[in-house]
């Protein structure tokens, strides 16, 4: 019986430990999710514009430079 309670003990404290760890994940992902900013508009909107990564004229001098 005493080795009955002693792995009860145990299996207590391991579903202890994971509850709290569990918990601790919860409430510092919580966290760090309030701190990240809100966009003020949603990306599907009509007021967003794809970027252009093409420097001055440079895709220009490309295409009249090609064989």
């Amino acid at each position: 019986m005493e080795t009955f309670m002693s792995g009860a003990r145990v299996v207590e404290g391991a579903l202890l430990s994971f509850v709290l760890a569990l918990g601790m994940t919860w409430f510092g992902l919580r966290g760090l999710f309030r701190l990240m900013p809100v966009t003020a508009r949603p990306a599907t909107s009509p007021a967003a514009q794809p970027m252009r990564f093409v420097a001055n004229g440079l895709e220009a001098s490309r295409r009249s430079t090609a064989a």
